[in-house]
């Protein structure tokens, strides 16, 4: 069986990677793609041999050809666009963040469920063999007693006013910026890897530039089996800082760049370098599972229900930091 995949938001992300995790995947066909400008619309349809487009999402959720749904607009359009196609009998998968808000993502999650069509978040990290490494670590005791998690992550976000991309930076249609954008695919590392967090402290700022939402955030956390973790989130910043550290009782291990897969593991004196590089499509391994969920009749790995959390726990670092609680 073939998954006819359709796409909404034909923006960065999806140039480079989602329309040919798609179209490289054995069980899947991109049957046509939605974006509003149509002279954009028409040169990426051209640059991946796609037939069928549309500049209404509302094309594409009622096409009886299309069977999923890939969302990639801008966050206060997700909700939306999700009820709607699986009211319409689509599967969906979502960019992150998932939502503006929780209650948005329990409305999606809801709606999803009472339809019975599969619903997955776009967190591609969980799939770094860098990360499953890390956890096969930890999980057998490499470094003893896990303390800390932490993780520092940027993006230039060289973008103006009325440039693509710019709404991640407008509060009414990003919800927030660097930490909903970037920080949003460690804190979901985190919640896979160490379970639920009990409470956030943060710092969110704007410094350097003028926008609506955070260039700068900082949390502190602590999960509920006892472990802290940071997580610092930048935008700006000319430099990749793209680090993930583990602290244990008995060693550290330290993955950066995340993005490329090299591992450092510390334990005494012993300093050993590891390479475990991602896919050369960083969202192939993430469209292949979502498929198989389908096919397979399971959820997929990056679950509604995980999405929802990831934006509880940034809910609560916002509301920290303008001092709600």
């Amino acid at each position: 069986m073939t998954i006819r995949w359709g796409i909404t938001g034909c923006g960065d992300v999806v140039w480079k990677r989602v329309a040919a995790a798609i179209q490289n995947d054995e069980h899947s066909e991109l049957v046509s793609l939605c974006r509003r400008n149509l002279q954009k619309l028409e040169t990426f349809c051209n640059a991946f041999n796609v037939a069928r487009s549309s500049t209404a999402a509302d094309d594409l959720i009622a096409d009886p050809d299309i069977d999923a749904l890939y969302i990639a607009t801008p966050v206060h359009l997700h909700r939306p666009q999700t009820i709607a196609a699986a009211q319409a009998g689509k599967h969906v998968l979502v960019e992150k963040p998932m939502g503006l808000t929780t209650v948005e993502c329990d409305e999606m999650i809801t709606v999803c469920r009472a339809a019975d069509v599969r619903l997955g978040v776009a967190f591609y990290r969980p799939f770094y063999p860098v990360i499953q490494r890390i956890t096969d670590l930890v999980q057998g005791g490499t470094i003893g007693s896990v303390l800390s998690v932490s993780a520092i992550t940027s993006t230039p976000f060289a973008i103006n006013p009325g440039e693509d991309g710019y709404w991640r930076v407008l509060l009414e249609k990003g919800g927030g910026g660097s930490l909903m954008d970037v920080g949003s695919h460690r804190l979901e590392l985190f919640l896979r890897m160490f379970g639920p967090i009990a409470a956030v402290k943060a710092f969110c700022g704007t410094v350097a530039v003028d926008y609506e939402s955070e260039n700068v955030a900082s949390l502190v956390l602590q999960f509920e089996s006892g472990i802290q973790g940071t997580l610092q989130c930048f935008f700006g910043t000319d430099t990749d800082q793209d680090e993930f550290a583990v602290l244990g009782t008995k060693g550290r291990l330290t993955a950066r760049p995340l993005n490329e897969g090299s591992l450092l593991i510390e334990r005494n004196t012993e300093r050993v370098v590891e390479m475990h590089p991602p896919h050369q499509n960083l969202n192939s391994p993430l469209i292949a599972d979502f498929v198989a969920a389908i096919l397979e009749h399971r959820q997929p790995t990056v679950t509604g229900e995980h999405g929802r959390e990831v934006n509880r726990i940034m809910e609560l670092a916002y509301q920290n930091a303008a001092g709600v609680y």
